[in-house]
Parts: structure tokens; sequence; C-alpha cells
């Protein structure tokens, strides 16, 4: 039920014409989508473009420095070049006009600073880094530890000496302090530890980098620049790049923006930018694509408001009334009223009230022909009775006047056999007027009227019914009545002895044992057929052992064979399947056919009514 409701709903008209719709608005939705989506790019790509200018503007005081210091350092190896012998004093000179550089020497080719701005000496060959410098022709700058005093942090810049033929001599050591770079506004730049100022105005961190990916400088401290460097990005992959901008997060921090500045060949900058306070999920995700999709769901809305406002509520209106009258409610159904329907609705509407007012009349008149066959039915059916009881007065007397006593057995058992069908005629007579014949009363009829016709009515115990309740047609109930008023009479009261003769009706599903009546024996094969939604049922008649030859037509004499015959022909009428068990000193007859389980249904039904 459950199931079948689900699918309803899924399959409603609604839902069909909201999915349409849904189609319909697809490519416009789509393109609203892709409009928006360029919008936004159109708008990062603009950021990301005025970060690199802002990068370059927020480090023109840094760069400025160390291009000062690079043309110290170049004047400072042209003097020394020409006056090699002065070396102390320039040095010295040098030093103490520019206030920014801490200190400045001269490293010979072997290593040895020869002279220094403060007469310190120190020997540089046993570093990884002097090697290399040394080798090139090109001004270097860097920070190494190792080229620091213990305990300072300062960006090391060289310029290359060389004789005549150029071949390298040494070159120029100044020493810049990382103090004289950092410019700290009034809000320091927290760590990420701390709080990460939500600004644009001033990047989160200045990285200033040479030709081969080393960190020289940075404005957070060249200790904390590892916290602000790109995670999918490193700085030897952004060498050989220019100037751009792209989106990235460092280890353990949110999404930011990075600017990549060229200076030039030995000098690059990278700024790290906080996105703006206003560049959350919600703004960034959310709200751009938020009015396409209500556009598409105010369609989908609009659709199923319209369709359930136009359509379905009108056709759920009339789909209750034809339940309704289709299981029988017909008083309810004959006024459908709908609340301003659409004309077609209206018209339908009209129809259904037509047709059902169509239906009535029609039923009226078949109820009247039907409870006119049925008293038809009564009255033959009583007629048939009396007639027959005619009959059998007439045969009773023929009986009466033969002196044979041959002919006297036959016309008895005549007279007993037209009584037998008297009884069935007249107990139908009283029970017939409805769709069906209750077997088990007309059963209970037909037993005391056999007993009667067979002198039983004085015996106490000699004939046990145990019938359950069941509603046949009369194209069955018939014959089975017929069927066991002849069976009845096989078993005669002066060859019963102690047996006693026992009468069991029971039903049930062809696949389930028929009922508790035959429960304490084995079910017989049948060759019933049995279709989908029938029942099977059950009439089992057990007596003395010497009625066995009466059953199967093996007894002498012409009735046992008669009898014999009309018991097959009884069963065939059904249609059903007889069998005949011999059980010790008692025999059996079992007789299976199919019904219809509707009629039994009706038939409880009725009982608990009753009840």
């Amino acid at each position: 039920m459950k199931l079948f409701a689900a699918r309803e709903i899924t399959s409603g008209l609604a839902l069909r014409l909201a999915a349409m719709v849904m189609l319909a608005l697809l490519p416009l939705g789509l393109l609203a989508l892709a409009q928006t989506y360029m919008t936004m790019r159109q708008t990062d790509e603009t950021r990301l473009a005025a970060s690199v200018g802002r990068t370059l503007q927020e480090a023109l005081h840094e760069i400025r420095l160390i291009r000062a210091s690079q043309v110290t350092a170049q004047l400072l190896a042209s003097s020394l070049r020409n006056h090699p012998a002065d070396c102390a004093s320039r040095i010295a000179a040098y030093a103490t006009s520019d206030g920014r550089i801490s200190r400045a020497g001269v490293v010979s080719a072997d290593g040895r600073m020869v002279c220094s701005s403060d007469g310190s000496t120190r020997d540089f060959s046993q570093t990884e880094r002097f090697a290399e410098i040394l080798a090139s022709d090109q001004p270097r700058i860097f920070h190494d530890p190792q080229w620091s005093d213990p305990g300072q942090s300062d960006i090391s810049l060289t310029w290359p000496l060389g004789d005549v033929s150029e071949q390298p001599e040494g070159f120029v050591l100044l020493w810049l302090p990382e103090s004289a770079l950092i410019d700290l506004p009034d809000d320091l730049v927290s760590l990420p530890g701390g709080t990460i100022p939500r600004t644009s105005d001033r990047p989160l961190a200045l990285i200033a980098a040479n030709g081969a990916g080393e960190v020289i400088y940075a404005s957070t401290g060249i200790a904390n620049a590892g916290l602000y460097l790109p995670g999918q990005a490193s700085l030897k992959s952004l060498i050989p790049q220019k100037a751009h901008s792209f989106f990235d997060h460092p280890e353990g921090w949110e999404t930011l923006m990075y600017s990549w500045v060229p200076v030039n060949r030995d000098l690059f900058l990278l700024g790290a930018w906080p996105l703006p306070v206003e560049e959350n999920f919600l703004n960034r995700h959310v709200l751009p694509y938020l009015f396409p999709a209500l556009m598409w769901l105010t369609g989908v809305g609009v659709t199923i408001l319209g369709v359930e406002r136009l359509v379905t509520r009108h056709v759920r209106h009339l789909s209750r009334a034809m339940r309704d009258f289709t299981s029988g409610n017909r008083l309810s159904t004959q006024d459908v009223t709908l609340a301003r329907p659409p004309a077609e609705i209206a018209s339908l509407a009209e129809e259904y009230r037509s047709l059902t007012a169509t239906i009535l009349r029609d039923e009226a008149e078949l109820e009247n022909l039907v409870r006119q066959k049925d008293e038809l039915l009564r009255e033959v059916h009583h007629r048939t009775g009396n007639s027959l009881q005619l009959i059998a007065s007439f045969l009773r007397m023929h009986r009466r006047e033969a002196e044979d006593e041959t002919m006297r057995l036959v016309l008895d058992d005549l007279h007993n056999r037209v009584m037998s069908l008297s009884s069935v005629h007249l107990g139908l007579y009283r029970m017939a007027g409805g769709t069906g014949v209750t077997v088990d009363l007309l059963m209970a009829e037909v037993i005391t009227k056999v007993d009667l016709i067979h002198g039983r009515a004085g015996m106490k115990g000699a004939v046990q019914a145990d019938l359950m309740p069941l509603l046949l047609q009369a194209q069955q109930a018939v014959p089975l009545a017929l069927l066991l008023a002849e069976i009845l009479s096989c078993f005669p009261p002066s060859e019963a002895g102690n047996q006693p003769v026992r009468i069991r009706l029971s039903h049930g599903r062809a696949d389930d044992p028929p009922g508790p009546a035959s429960a304490d024996v084995a079910r017989p094969d049948t060759k019933v057929v049995s279709g989908a939604g029938t029942e099977i049922a059950r009439l089992e008649v057990s007596g003395a052992i010497s009625a066995r030859g009466r059953l199967t037509g093996e007894h002498a004499g012409a009735p046992s064979v008669i009898g014999a015959r009309l018991i097959r022909g009884f069963v065939t009428q059904l249609p059903g399947d007889l069998q005949i068990i011999e059980d010790s000193a008692r025999v059996r007859a079992v007789v299976t056919f199919a019904y219809d389980p509707a009629l039994t249904q009706v038939a409880e039904a009725a009982t608990i009514s009753r009840a």
C-alpha cells in the first residue's frame, strides 16, 4: 500500500509537468549560471590583476633599499678595482656613509675576507655557497646564517671583483640587516596561531626571493616566512613565470590570494593577501547563484500550484466520487460539486453525473429482474417438491398393490429416492432468494429428511454431522445436496450395526488442508482443477463397510447400480472427484470440488452480522 501511494505521488500530473518545466527552463538556468560564473571569474581576474600592482607598490621601499645596496656594492667594487691598496679605508668610508649597511668587506679568491669595515676577518672557503659565488660573474643576493654573525639575520649582497683579463679575484660582500627592511605598520601582522587580520588594505606577508628560489626577506621575518608560502606552488616553480596572481592556501590556513612579481633576474616578490571580508562561502558560492536557482524553483512551484489548483484537485474529487460509487456507496456520489473548475473538467463532471444516474436506473431495473427471477425460482422449487411428493405418493400406492417382493423393493427404493429429491427442492424453496445457497443448512435439512425416510430419526447417534458454513451457487448446491441424499441412501440402518454414519463438510485453499473436519484423515490426491482465487471444498461420508457395494455399484440388484450411476453423475455436475476408501470396518466416500470463495466470504460476513 505504501509502495502504491509513493508511486501515485511520483507519477502525478503536477510532478510530471514540473519536470517538463524544469527541462524547459534548463537552458535558461544554465545560461544564467554560466553568466554568473563568468562574472565571478572576471571579478577574480580583476582582483588578481590589481593585486600584482599593489604588491609591487607595497614593496617599493624594500626594492629601493635592496637596489640601493646593490648599487653601493657595485660602486665599491669599481673603486677597489682601481685602488686595491685603499681597501680598508674605502670599505670603512662606504659603510659609514650608508647607514643601512651593517658591515662591508672584500673576500679574496681563496675565501678569506682580506678587509672589512669593522676590521674583522673570516674565512668563507668552507661554506657551500663560496665556490658558486666565486665562479659566477653576476652579483648575488641571499640569506645564509653561515655568512652572518651569530644571532644576526642579515641579507648578504655580493658583487664580483676581477682583473683586466676578467679573472675572478674575489667579490665585495655587504651585509644588509633584516630589520632595515621591515617596515612594521601600527597594526602588526599576526602569525597563523594568532588572529588573522581580515583586511585587504595590507598584505599578510611580503616575501622576496632570489633567482635560486631562496627566501631572502619576509615582512613577517624570515623565520616565519614558511608559514605564508603557498601549499601547491613552490618558489622554484614560480621563478620562470611572469607576473601573475593565483589562489592557494598554505598549510593550516584558509585560501589566500598570492601575487608573483619578478623585479630582476635575481629578485622576485611574492605577496600573500587575505580575501576580502565579504568573500566568504555564502557570498562567493551561494548568493551569486541563488537568483537563477530561485527563478528555476519559482517556475516549478508555479507549475505545481497551477496544476493543483486547476486540474489535480478537481480530478481527485471526481476520482474519490468514482471510487465511492464503485465500492457501493451510491448516496454520497449523486452530487459532485466542483469549486470553479475549468470548462473541460466541468463537462467531465456533468458526464459523470449523467453516467451514474443511468447506472443507478439500470441497477434498479436489474434488481427488480433478479428479485422476480428469485421469486420464480422459489416457485419452481416449491412446485417441483410438491410434484415429487405426489409422485412418491403414487409410488407408495403402487407398492401396496404389488404382490411381487422384488417389485416392492424396487418401488421402495424409487420412493425413497423421489422423497430425497423432494426434500432437496423444498429446502431450496425455503432458502432461495439470495445470490447463493447456504449449503450447510441445506445439508442439515436433507440429513433430517433422509433419516425420516430410512427410519433413523429415533436412533440417537446414528448420524453425526460436522458441517462448516459454506455458500455455493445453485448450480453446485443442487447436485451436492442430491449427491449427499444419494450417498446416505447407501447406508441403510439395518446394516449399520454399531457403526454410525459420519458426515463432514470442510473447505480451504487449494494448497492447504481443507480444515479440521478431515484433519485425522490423509488427504487423497485430487484431480480437481482449481484456478487462481478458487478454493477446494470436501464432503466426506463414512459408515459401515457393507455400503461399499452400493457406492461402487457392485452390490447385487438394479437399485444399487442406479444409485452408483447417480452418484457419479452428481459428482460430474459439480464438477468434482469421488474416491471410495476402505478403512478397517468402515468405508469412506470422499468428494472434492472447487468453488468460488467470494460467496463463502459473503456467507461469513452475513453470519457475523447475524451474530
